[in-house]
């Protein structure tokens, strides 16, 4: 296994929420949160594992943490 194959799969499991939609219930969810649309669902699928904040993108959240995790 190369090292970026390794680290994303990292970044998906610590921080990547998939979008499901409940065909009963016709929404979308993350995780525990619902949504009406797929926007907003997808706006939400980043997540910090420090302060729980959501992001839309992996890079949104990469710079998120630089800032305000960062040592």
């Amino acid at each position: 296994m190369n090292r970026g194959s390794f680290m994303s799969s990292i970044k998906y499991r610590v921080n990547h929420n998939p979008i499901m939609y409940d065909h009963l219930t016709k929404m979308y969810q993350v995780g525990r949160k619902v949504f009406r649309s797929y926007s907003d669902a997808k706006a939400n699928q980043w997540q910090c594992d420090k302060c729980n904040r959501a992001f839309s993108s992996f890079k949104e959240l990469k710079v998120h943490k630089n800032d305000n995790h960062a040592y």
